[in-house]
Order: structure tokens, then sequence, then C-alpha cells
């Protein structure tokens, strides 16, 4: 256990589901900066070698949420086990699988995310690149 190397043949992208989709498309957003947020969570089945990554991604204007995309991730892994390690007592997974699959379930929904504004007055707009590690610092 613990040992594991993410070999991207053992990783499999099973389902993607759209928990929540909200535009404001009557915010005037011309000439205005606005803020996005990321935040994640991470849930896993030993029984069926998944995961369950939900990403958040939300954007407000002077301090009102005008838009909000939730994401579900769902993943095989074939070697899950290889990636638990003990931590105080306590087994958990190591943050290269999880940081992995938080990785790759972001880059996903940049695109997703991408194709949603193109119908909006932020088309054209392109997610940033973020370290998924800093991903895992925010929880949903």
């Amino acid at each position: 256990m613990g040992s594991g190397e993410v070999v991207s043949e053992k990783i499999h992208l099973r389902r993607i589901t759209p928990q929540n989709e909200y535009f404001d498309n009557h915010c005037d957003l011309k000439d205005k900066d606005f803020e996005m947020h990321v935040a994640q969570t991470v849930q896993h089945s030993l029984e069926k070698k998944s995961f369950k990554i939900s990403i958040l991604v939300s954007f407000s204007c002077e301090e009102i949420r005008f838009a909000e995309y939730l994401y579900d991730f769902i993943f095989e892994v074939e070697n899950m086990l290889d990636f638990l390690v003990e931590v105080e007592h306590k087994k958990v997974f190591t943050k290269q699988i999880v940081g992995t699959l938080v990785g790759i379930s972001y880059s996903t929904l940049r695109g997703l995310i991408y194709s949603k504004m193109s119908e909006t007055n932020l088309n054209g707009f392109v997610l940033p690149v973020i370290n998924p590690n800093d991903i895992l610092k925010y929880k949903i």
C-alpha cells in the first residue's frame, strides 16, 4: 500500500454529471472585474474502486454571484489501493492520486464551461490553468 504509481491506463473517467449550472446573462459585466472561485470534494468507494470528484466553479462581480457550475466526475481506478497510506493512524489516499483526479476533472470542466460561456456575454472566456494541489485547499 502507498507505493502506487499513476498509470493513465488504469484510470477511467466513467461519468460526468452536472449538478448545478447557473448563469445570469443579464448581469452587466462590461468594464468590470470579476472573481472566480474553485472548490472540490472527494469521495471514494473501495468496493467499486471508484472516486467521485465534485468541482465547483463560481463567478462573482462586486460580491454578487452571477454564475456557478457544479459537476461530479466518477472515476474507476484499477490500482486505487496502491495509493492508500496511513497518516496519523488513519488510512488516506495520497495527494498524488487525488491531485491527478482533481486535475483531470478541472481540465475537463474548463472545456465544458468554455462551451457553456460561448452562449453568454463571456463568450471566449477561458478558465485559467490551476495547480490541482491548490484546488485541494478549498472544500465545497
